[in-house]
């Protein structure tokens, strides 16, 4: 089987040094979140885990990507033995299945981050409800995988009798159910927090958080119009996008995912951006400098163990407000959850 360069063809090395920028932010962002877990002395829970999933699963969809540009990747069909081409083929089944359990992986990933800091029954069903929705987008990928063509062989190998399905068609299906899953995750807490008892700016802030979601959103939209224009008879060739926006859109979700976390690396990187007056809950100003055993002030403002901007836990209008009561939580939350006293009893660490 011939080999060429990887950073022979242009396109191939712009995109490949593209999506390892990608690849190696979204690591960081996920070493990050540890880091972030470690200075909370928060226990990993599930989502942590399935994040680690995703990851490695990114890292398998990058190297796949470097090995096609190697056998021939953006070459006419015709310019490459016939060896690479049934190896492009065979790789893209392998392929297929990477990227579908890096998203999954993601998507659950962000749902049990949910059930880390919303406790209204409500929310939690919609939750796991959203949850078998991915589970049932993974389910049907998968299947898609294996059912395209049959018999199987005729995936590397069109002489086979047989039949396939237009790929077209089915990745472009697919992508859609990928797209709905994303946006029912970005939606699914926007009346939950609006419902919260907290200030404007409080609210807008959680909204930007998770509203990221929707970046990933319009990354799903531009995959699908490549992979509904894409020309399988030429595959080599005309793969390079398709390739491109497979490893970049779960990058970016990982990424995505461990965002909300953050805070307490960055508070420790950037202490001065937290000394400012802070507000409570509702909105009023608190002295920086308030004691740390005040607990009876606490109860009133709604501050947290810290004395960092509080949200309580999250936990909609319709049911009562539960303020700190003047007690850490395992040291408390990271990040987003570092504005939560309490995290759901359903909650148990792996």
């Amino acid at each position: 089987m011939k080999g060429w360069g990887v950073f022979e063809i242009d396109i191939n090395r712009d995109q490949l040094i593209a999506n390892t920028v990608l690849v190696v932010i979204a690591t960081i962002l996920v070493i990050l979140r540890f880091i972030s877990r470690r200075i909370r002395e928060s226990k990993i829970w599930w989502d942590d885990v399935l994040c680690i999933v995703a990851s490695l699963h990114l890292f398998a969809l990058l190297a796949v990507e470097y090995y096609w540009a190697h056998i021939g990747m953006r070459r006419l069909i015709t310019a490459i033995p016939m060896e690479n081409t049934v190896m492009l083929y065979k790789t893209l089944i392998v392929y297929q299945i990477l990227y579908y359990d890096a998203m999954v992986c993601t998507k659950i990933s962000y749902l049990f981050f949910y059930l880390r800091i919303f406790v209204s029954k409500e929310f939690r069903l919609a939750t796991w409800i959203c949850m078998m929705c991915a589970a049932a987008y993974w389910l049907g990928a998968i299947l898609q995988v294996f059912l395209l063509c049959q018999p199987f062989e005729k995936n590397w190998n069109p002489t086979k009798p047989g039949h396939c399905a237009n790929q077209n068609i089915a990745f472009s299906t697919i992508g859609a159910f990928n797209l709905l899953t994303d946006l029912m995750i970005v939606f699914l807490p926007v009346r939950f927090i609006w419902q919260l008892q907290m200030n404007l700016a409080t609210k807008l802030a959680l909204f930007s958080i998770f509203g990221l979601g929707l970046f990933i959103a319009s990354i799903t939209i531009i995959r699908i119009r490549v992979l509904t224009t894409t020309d399988f008879s030429d595959l080599p060739y005309n793969m390079i996008w398709a390739a491109f926006w497979s490893v970049t859109e779960p990058a970016l979700a990982i990424g995505n995912s461990c965002a909300p976390m953050l805070r307490p690396v960055v508070k420790a990187i950037f202490p001065n951006l937290f000394l400012s007056d802070k507000v409570d809950y509702y909105g009023n100003s608190l002295p920086v400098s308030a004691p740390r055993n005040l607990k009876v002030d606490r109860a009133k403002q709604g501050t947290e163990a810290d004395g960092e901007i509080p949200l309580t836990r999250m936990e909609d209008a319709s049911h009562s407000i539960s303020m700190y009561d003047g007690s850490t939580h395992e040291g408390s939350q990271d990040g987003c959850e570092a504005s939560f006293s309490h995290r759901p009893k359903a909650e148990h660490p792996v």
